[in-house]
């Protein structure tokens, strides 16, 4: 439920955000299913060809053209593949079961991958105390990496962007500079 800029987040108010209609529900799991499947069938080769331009560098005579070129295919092979990995892990991340969740953590991974995707901005994250939640880590996932590009957009196409974690009574809040706020009970259950 939304507050102006604010969100609420209660435990089954999560849940139930997250459930799109069931036109929606089938084309998101038909794009989760081609997206999985393309992130394995582009991993394979990329690190094929990583691997072969780490043995070509060697061969590769210093200071020339082709060792360039070598290490441009190398450096951006690599960049390709850490955007990959962080997919694949994000989508793995949807099926972890409920369990303690420190915010500060989760805040920290979503930031990573936001910063791969959208490297143009900047995000900081402070935290204040305890902020652990008993949650379901894709759910927490979603709707932090959400609460990322929401705040990515208001801030135009460069910009800093703070995540303040933080435990605030029986809530462990994240907030976006800006605005934008994410609230969990401290117990919530996927």
């Amino acid at each position: 439920m939304r507050n102006g800029d604010r969100r609420i987040v209660h435990p089954r108010v999560i849940i139930e955000r997250m459930q799109p209609d069931a036109s929606e529900a089938r084309s998101l799991r038909t794009l989760g299913l081609l997206t999985r499947g393309a992130l394995h069938e582009i991993s394979n080769p990329l690190l094929a060809l990583v691997g072969t331009a780490e043995l070509a560098l060697d061969d590769a005579a210093p200071g020339t053209k082709l060792r360039e070129r070598i290490a441009l295919t190398h450096r951006s092979g690599s960049e390709i593949a850490g955007i990959v990995r962080a997919l694949q892990a994000f989508i793995r991340l949807q099926q972890e079961p409920a369990g303690p969740l420190s915010l500060g953590e989760a805040a920290a991974e979503a930031a990573a991958l936001v910063d791969l995707v959208l490297p143009t901005h900047d995000v900081t994250i402070t935290t204040a105390g305890d902020a652990t939640v008993v949650a379901a880590p894709g759910e927490i996932g979603c709707a932090l990496v959400e609460l990322l590009v929401e705040a990515l957009e208001r801030s135009g196409s460069r910009g800093t962007i703070e995540l303040e974690v933080r435990a605030e009574g029986s809530e462990a809040v994240v907030a976006a500079t800006g605005g934008g706020e994410l609230r969990l009970p401290t117990k919530v259950l996927g």
